[in-house]
């Protein structure tokens, strides 16, 4: 199914000239709701799985297995909530026109790359340099633990 979205989304605008312009817009736009309809449906369904699950069970290693699964359900619910935050988000920069734009550069992010990731907010090379800057930072704190008189 990804494949046949990508090449229709290179299919449909092959020319970035004309970029993000009210088809394109439409076309994300359609795709975010999609996806959030989706989490929205998955969502519901883990909430009633969880209703069903009963810790009822008399045997200790059942009721261990029920709580495991009910922490495992919860986590994909959290999840689930976070990334329709960020379709939301999405959904609000078409609105305002800043969707496709790099939120730290101001550039393009590219249709591919939405196309892959529709809520992304940074360009490739913006991603990279946060990623750079992340490890740097986890790098200097292990180091910092390990030796906390030198700096």
């Amino acid at each position: 199914m990804l494949n046949s979205e990508f090449t229709e989304i290179t299919d449909h605008f092959p020319d970035q000239d004309d970029y993000m312009n009210p088809a394109q817009l439409a076309y994300f736009e359609r795709k975010l709701q999609r996806l959030r309809q989706e989490l929205l449906s998955m969502s519901l369904s883990a909430k009633n799985e969880l209703k069903e699950t009963g810790l009822g069970s008399p045997d200790l290693y059942d009721v261990a297995t029920a709580q495991s699964e009910i922490n495992v359900e919860l986590e994909g619910l959290k999840r689930s909530r976070g990334h329709i935050r960020m379709i939301d988000r999405a959904l609000a920069r078409i609105s305002d026109g800043s969707y496709g734009y790099c939120e730290m550069t101001g550039e393009r992010i590219g249709l591919k790359r939405l196309e892959i990731q529709p809520i992304a907010t940074l360009s490739v090379e913006a991603q990279e340099m946060v990623e750079r800057c992340e490890r740097g930072m986890r790098f200097a704190k292990i180091h910092m633990s390990q030796a906390p008189g030198i700096f």
